[in-house]
């Protein structure tokens, strides 16, 4: 059975860019206003809600606790432009289940999506790694082979970086990392290496790219 999705967003290119994000993994309805989307959640269950928290018909934190007045539990994601730690702090009080500011690129979408994309654990996205290789299937095998060759050794060097406080090491092989993954299809490891260019510092960054670093080892795909 597939999975269904709710982007609710009122600005046409994001609305399509999470769109096409989340297609993959399954159907994506969307709405422009919060009233769309009490509609569609009236007569359909999702298995998430992307919601931009200001909408022209009102604020997602109030729409959110109306829905779950209605019984409608789906995890919600909040969206917004403004996003600092007492908004966060906010959003996580008033039911969402995470909150994410925009703008963010595909990799890093997906990336703080998983837990509730479900064929998104996969570590390999074949679909992007196919348009980006013109649709070889050839390709894809011989770069995803050689990917996997050079991960090991990629996260010792990681590892090293990580324990020697070495940013700029750390920095040099990740940029390597990145620069592969579009290629191979890593999407999810992609939005691990981009969060901890983003903040090298961050313990948790560090230990979540380890783990799909892992995962791509443990399921080296086609």
């Amino acid at each position: 059975m597939s999975l269904r999705f709710l982007v609710v967003e009122d600005d046409p290119a994001s609305r399509e860019f999470a769109r096409s994000s989340l297609a993959p993994f399954g159907i994506v309805d969307t709405a422009r206003t919060l009233a769309e989307a009490g509609s569609l959640c009236a007569d359909q269950d999702y298995a998430l809600l992307l919601l931009d928290v200001s909408l022209p018909d009102g604020q997602g934190d109030g729409w959110l606790a109306r829905q779950r007045a209605l019984s409608n539990h789906a995890p919600a994601v909040a969206l917004t432009a403004e996003l600092d730690a007492e908004r966060r702090r906010r959003l996580m009080a008033s039911g969402f289940v995470e909150a994410l500011g925009k703008p963010l690129s595909e990799a890093a979408l997906r990336q703080a999506l998983a837990p509730w994309l479900g064929a998104s654990r996969s570590a390999w996205d074949d679909a992007q790694a196919l348009s980006a290789l013109g649709g070889s299937e050839a390709a894809l095998r011989r770069m995803r082979a050689l990917f996997i060759e050079e991960l090991p050794r990629q996260r010792e060097r990681v590892v090293a970086a990580l324990a020697d406080g070495d940013n700029a090491g750390l920095r040099a092989v990740l940029h390597q990392m990145r620069a592969g993954c579009g290629f191979v299809g890593a999407s999810a490891l992609a939005g691990a290496v981009e969060t901890l260019q983003a903040e090298p510092a961050d313990g948790e960054a560090a230990t979540r790219l380890l783990r799909r670093i892992d995962e791509a080892l443990a399921s080296p795909g086609a």
